[in-house]
């Protein structure tokens, strides 16, 4: 779990503007208190916090850093759409859980085409949000969409967007490990086909509002997912607590104790929305 945080680190460094001066220990850092922060706050707060800490940690724009969590965000859900597609062939999969792939899909797809219009038009969006909108505070919003067009350029392509692709394929490989020696360590003998299904049916369950740390959704997809192998509630709900205790524990203690090094507390993350804005 914490060598996957560290590989997303050192892939999110490359999706940066100027990464070759970001240490990828700050980002680390701010990773681990993100997902500390994603599961114990709702709204999944953690991933503005990642942002908050990291720029903060470098003295750069929030709104930048942010953007490039956006593109990593999608960079996953791609990813996990392609692995659906390969395991189409082998996995008949419920027909409900084919239509939230496409949603998701089409969903993305939008996400796409909007972060490329606004990195295409970045001159131009924040006067255009001026125009448009009639609200006090619309300047700040301007200049912080502008901001936040910069954090696009890891959508540039170039040699940094190889290394992103490049550190995607160990780290979802280390994810498929985690998830086959969870379902060894649950008495589930399983072929390792199994640790791939079940990680797409979780990569949906992060995918959409839930309760802090996935909590029932983690548990619904994990026995939806195994129950495609015969495997029935009881053991497909061990299974899904085991997975999210061995994650959910190292995450949560490392997290907090490098949110406390920030000198911060968990207040601190839910009001980090009113940070940005000032």
């Amino acid at each position: 779990t914490i060598l996957a945080v560290w590989l997303r680190a050192l892939r999110w460094r490359f999706l940066l503007p100027e990464s070759s001066g970001v240490k990828t220990s700050n980002l680390f850092a701010a990773t681990m208190i993100g997902y500390m922060g994603n599961n114990l706050l709702p709204l999944r707060v953690g991933d503005i916090a990642r942002a908050y800490i990291a720029a903060r940690r470098e003295r750069a724009s929030t709104s930048a850093f942010l953007a490039t969590v956006v593109v990593e965000r999608l960079l996953d859900v791609f990813t996990l759409l392609l692995i659906f597609g390969v395991l189409f062939f082998f996995i008949p999969f419920p027909s409900w859980l084919k239509k939230g792939a496409y949603m998701l899909l089409g969903g993305s797809l939008l996400a796409l085409a909007l972060l490329l219009w606004v990195k295409a038009k970045k001159e131009h969006v924040g006067s255009f949000i001026q125009r448009i909108f009639s609200f006090p505070g619309k300047r700040r919003l301007g200049d912080l969409s502008q901001s936040f067009s910069e954090g696009l350029k890891g959508l540039e392509g170039g040699w940094e967007l190889v290394v992103v692709a490049f550190l995607s394929i160990p780290l979802w490989l280390l994810y498929a490990l985690m998830t086959y020696t969870a379902l060894r360590a649950s008495n589930l003998d399983l072929p390792l086909l199994a640790s791939w299904v079940v990680l797409a049916f979780l990569g949906i369950a992060v995918s959409i509002p839930s309760a802090p740390g996935f909590i029932g959704t983690f548990q619904f997809f994990s026995v939806a997912a195994l129950a495609l192998f015969g495997v029935d509630e009881g053991h497909a709900f061990g299974f899904s607590l085991i997975f999210q205790f061995s994650q959910f524990v190292p995450i949560t203690l490392i997290g907090w104790f490098l949110l406390l090094r920030e000198h911060m507390v968990l207040s601190d993350l839910a009001a980090i929305k009113q940070r940005i804005k000032n």
